[in-house]
């Protein structure tokens, strides 16, 4: 049984690496040659939605097609994890309290790592005010706050979730955010790695709590709403950026604490009971 739920990761981890690759190769090797021969906005459509998400989640799905799936979800607002209790329901309340949580946690260590990375001379890298602000800013628009999340959420938090569940939901949650975070070091480094890391782990969390995709996409919106767009808009002045700074490395991150906290004293009431 062991042997069997190594080999499940193994596979799994093997389909991120071949939708990595093509990725990558893509952008690598084939994208370079169409500079000058097709407009920009077309080579980053190509790039950014086409490649990833047809060719390279095809390879994927091909690998991991027929892995057994223990999540069995039914009608209204639950799924049913075999043996398991029933999910909770997705309320406005809920949603705010996950965006505050992955926020909290998330946010302090980008900005910390970056502040660091800053001072030993290393620049950070990752998108810049120029690119989702510049002349392709519909396109960034579109990427971000609705294309990326859907199906990053569709990759990792269904595919590769769903399936890892055969070996706890603890392994599962970890193992999946680690993969989450893992291609992020190549187009954004390590800071943005490590927070996509945490907020994968929240993102996977809320999955099983609800046996919904919907919710995780929302939150990946909202996510990427304040890390890029509001994120860069307040670094525009010292006055703004010290502001942003302030919400995202101690109040957002406090009100994250006592959520968490709450959260689950109230649930380990609700198992003892």
């Amino acid at each position: 049984m062991k042997r069997n739920k190594v080999l499940v990761v193994i596979r799994i981890v093997i389909a991120l690496i071949v939708w990595f690759l093509i990725y990558k190769s893509y952008s690598t090797f084939v994208d370079p040659m169409l500079d000058g021969k097709l407009p920009d906005v077309i080579r980053l459509i190509i790039r950014g939605m086409i490649v990833p998400y047809t060719v390279a989640l095809g390879a994927c799905y091909l690998i991991i097609r027929g892995m057994e799936v223990p999540y069995e979800y039914g009608g209204g607002t639950s799924g049913v994890l075999k043996n398991e209790i029933q999910n909770i329901s997705v309320t406005p309340g809920f949603i705010i309290k996950a965006f505050l949580i992955q926020t909290g946690l998330s946010m302090p260590v980008i900005l910390i790592f970056n502040i660091i990375l800053t001072i030993l001379g290393v620049t950070p890298h990752g998108m810049t005010a120029e690119e989702i602000f510049g002349k392709n800013y519909l396109f960034y628009i579109i990427l971000l706050l609705g294309f990326a999340p859907a199906m990053e959420e569709l990759i990792f938090r269904k595919l590769f979730l769903d399936r890892l569940l055969v070996i706890g939901e603890a392994g599962a949650i970890i193992i999946s955010a680690v993969l989450f975070g893992l291609p992020h070091v190549f187009s954004q480094g390590i800071p943005q790695m490590l927070g996509t890391f945490i907020i994968g782990i929240v993102w996977a969390y809320v999955r099983i709590e609800t046996g919904r995709l919907w919710p995780g996409i929302i939150l990946h919106m909202m996510f990427n709403l304040y890390g890029c767009y509001f994120a860069l808009f307040m670094s525009k002045i010292p006055t703004t950026t010290v502001i942003f700074m302030f919400m995202s490395v101690i109040i957002i991150p406090i009100i994250a604490s006592i959520l968490l906290i709450t959260h689950f004293s109230s649930t380990k009431l609700k198992h003892q009971a």
